[in-house]
């Protein structure tokens, strides 16, 4: 359906798409990463880009938490690293001067080890300094609060039906073609007419397509405790509800406030933390790291947040992971176009739950769109 190889990719993210012979009005669902890739892309190609945002911000679930923490302070809600073979979105980086610092995975406390030879970086100042980047181009083409209820195609046009998520007001967008890059757990809620324009494999696809849940909860301590333990950046994995902790990679050994990872969950050990208040979440949190560091915790502690991907309405989960037989049976369904209505987000690619799947879903489907006569 699409030849595009990874240089081809990272030769259209430097010099763009070539300039549209036949330029379209172009609506674009969600301004999660992928819906903000193509959009720049078809932007700068030629065509009228409208981009309709359910939530109130760019990004989607490339999110940085900045309240309740003290200055410059936060914690990546979402993605929190980019591996070193991600060459399409550590491209981006490149092309957008954002300042990245290793992430480190792993502490050696012995030499015997090995790390992993993999390597990871962050960008500093927090993730959501990506989709920030293509604001400055795309400000003027994103609706914020509009979240799509309905989609109907013609012949020759597509209309989106949305309700605002503040007013509760309904307008519809018509446009020549459509690019849903919402995932496909929220998908699920949009009623499609006519019925038969989605194939039954897509409407499969849309139904079965498992989720993950991702919890991720960031404390702000006064002091860095833990580098005190030998804990210098890295994480720790214990078997208490918290699971896995990791500590910040920058500024290890200085004085001040940080914050940590205290706990990031995933699938059914993210949910039992769903069922807690905000404060037994902080607080059955500091008990775990009370038995890794002692009293410490208590004293240290300052504030804390929690983001729970599963109750956030518009992902519904954290991220796509197959079940056994998806790839084979339901895969080759997702990135296929539904007459003027295409697909792209992290479940339209092979690289799950990484902004690299979502930048690579996002070019693939403005090249081709902006192949169409």
């Amino acid at each position: 359906m699409n030849s595009l190889m990874n240089d081809d990719m990272v030769k259209i993210i430097r010099n763009g798409l070539s300039a549209s012979q036949h330029p379209k009005h172009i609506l674009v669902i969600g301004a999660g990463l992928s819906g903000l890739v193509t959009a720049s892309l078809l932007k700068n190609a030629g065509h009228r880009v409208t981009i309709l945002e359910a939530s109130g911000r760019a990004g989607g679930r490339v999110c940085t938490l900045r309240s309740p923490f003290s200055d410059d302070l936060y914690f990546n809600a979402g993605p929190m690293r980019i591996p070193n073979n991600h060459s399409l979105t550590l491209e981006y980086i490149k092309k957008f001067k954002l300042p990245t610092n290793v992430f480190i995975v792993e502490v050696l406390r012995e030499s015997i080890f090995f790390s992993s030879p993999a390597h990871f970086y962050e960008i500093t100042g927090g993730m959501d300094l990506l989709p920030h980047a293509f604001l400055p181009q795309l400000k003027t083409n994103i609706l914020y609060h509009q979240k799509m209820m309905k989609m109907s195609q013609g012949e020759n046009r597509v209309t989106i039906h949305c309700q605002h998520q503040q007013t509760a007001e309904f307008t519809s967008f018509t446009a020549d073609l459509a690019i849903v890059t919402i995932p496909f757990s929220t998908l699920r809620f949009v009623k499609v007419e006519p019925y038969h324009s989605f194939s039954y494999y897509k409407r499969r696809a849309i139904r079965e397509l498992n989720y993950i849940s991702a919890t991720k909860i960031g404390i702000e301590f006064k002091s860095r405790f833990w580098e005190k333990a030998s804990q210098r950046g890295g994480k720790s994995i214990t078997d208490l509800p918290i699971r896995f902790s990791y500590y910040p990679s920058r500024n290890i050994g200085a004085n001040g406030h940080a914050v940590i990872l205290a706990s990031y969950t995933w699938a059914d050990e993210a949910l039992i933390w769903d069922s807690l208040s905000e404060g037994e979440r902080i607080q059955y949190t500091l008990l775990n790291l009370s038995e890794i560091y002692g009293d410490i915790v208590w004293s240290e502690f300052v504030s804390g947040t929690y983001f729970s991907w599963s109750q956030y309405p518009y992902s519904a989960g954290g991220f796509t992971a197959f079940e056994p037989g998806q790839e084979l049976e339901l895969y080759p369904y997702i990135p296929v176009p539904e007459g003027r209505i295409h697909f792209a987000g992290e479940h339209a690619s092979l690289t799950h739950a990484w902004m690299q799947g979502a930048i690579e879903s996002g070019i693939r489907v403005a090249y081709e769109v902006n192949r169409l006569p």
